[in-house]
């Protein structure tokens, strides 16, 4: 009798371990961003600080700025391939391997952030197109950035009008942007937000094409004094996380970031407005000057610029996709009314 309760108690005692053992493991979640380190990603790091907090520390992020683990054009393949865990994508900077998500760019459909928020929320519940993609990838989508409007900025002051525009090099990115830069008669130069700085300065850029968090994140109104804006608003990058990342935690910490990437979407729209309003102070009281784009020149801008959401229809008609494409195109326009 003695042997077996010594027996029961050391299986006790190991089972104590190896639960104590279960419940100390760590996850520590190395996450690329491309952008550097700022306000513009306050939502962000208040979701990684949160699921921390509600894990008590047992997912623990490490995020890696300024393209540290990675340029913009490279993470979206080391997260797929589970290099790093987790990711900012920005969706124009893939329009390859990101089909349905890069139509989130798409310049000229959205009127506002909070519009582009909820139509893209709306698209990935209604339309599984979405979800497979990631899934295709090998990444789970957690949430999407909603951009502020986008602004032009450099060092001369008639950026308000086309006749400003016309001519001059303006940073673009991904298939659809440098398609509303041409309309207007420019020439489209992509380039990463981390080099427009320094490509403002060389003259290497007349224009930055951004929104006013990464203008400020980036000093861009030091490098070109005149911003002027709005031009259009569009879904920002995604936050994503590797499957074999996602797999391996347990459910309730699953569970948890999913419940705080919600929170994380819906505070964007509340959050953008104050920030925008915030960087436009910021860029005044610097001695740069914010000027608001003629309305006018806008609405001719826009007459002159392709239709690109049918575009990327017609696209998708080459890969098969077609008839998906167009059933999101016009629910888009549905709800953009």
């Amino acid at each position: 009798m003695k042997k077996l309760f010594t027996t029961i108690g050391l299986a006790l005692g190991v089972g104590l371990l190896s639960s104590q053992a279960v419940a100390a493991k760590t996850y520590t979640i190395r996450w690329a961003h491309y952008l550097p380190q700022g306000e513009f990603l306050e939502v962000e790091e208040a979701f990684a600080k949160r699921v921390e907090e509600r894990t008590n520390g047992a997912v623990r992020f490490r995020i890696a700025y300024s393209s540290a683990l990675g340029g913009g054009s490279e993470i979206l393949q080391l997260v797929s391939r589970g290099a790093v865990d987790m990711a900012a994508i920005v969706p124009g900077y893939y329009p390859d391997q990101l089909k349905y998500w890069k139509a989130s760019q798409i310049p000229l459909v959205f009127d506002n952030p909070g519009q582009a928020q909820s139509v893209m929320q709306t698209s990935v519940e209604e339309f599984p197109e979405f979800t497979k993609e990631m899934d295709g990838l090998r990444v789970k989508f957690l949430f999407q950035q909603a951009l502020g409007s986008y602004y032009l900025t450099g060092k001369e002051e008639n950026c308000d009008v086309l006749a400003g525009v016309k001519g001059k090099k303006i940073r673009a990115f991904g298939s659809d942007i440098p398609k509303m830069v041409t309309a207007a008669g420019a020439t489209p130069i992509t380039i990463p937000v981390i080099e427009i700085f320094e490509a403002i300065q060389r003259g290497a850029l007349d224009y930055s094409f951004l929104n006013l968090g990464n203008v400020v994140t980036n000093r861009v109104h030091e490098a070109g004094k005149y911003t002027c804006g709005p031009l259009m608003t569009m879904g920002g990058h995604l936050t994503v996380m590797a499957k074999r990342t996602w797999d391996r935690l347990p459910e309730e910490y699953q569970q948890i970031i999913l419940e705080e990437a919600r929170v994380a979407q819906e505070q964007y729209p509340e959050w953008l407005e104050k920030s925008d309003q915030k960087m436009i102070a910021a860029i005044r009281d610097s001695g740069a000057v914010v000027k608001p784009f003629d309305e006018a020149e806008l609405d001719t801008w826009k007459e002159q610029t392709p239709d690109m959401l049918q575009d990327w229809v017609n696209e998708m008609n080459k890969f098969g996709e077609g008839d998906s494409a167009q059933r999101i195109a016009d629910r888009w326009r549905e709800l953009t009314q």
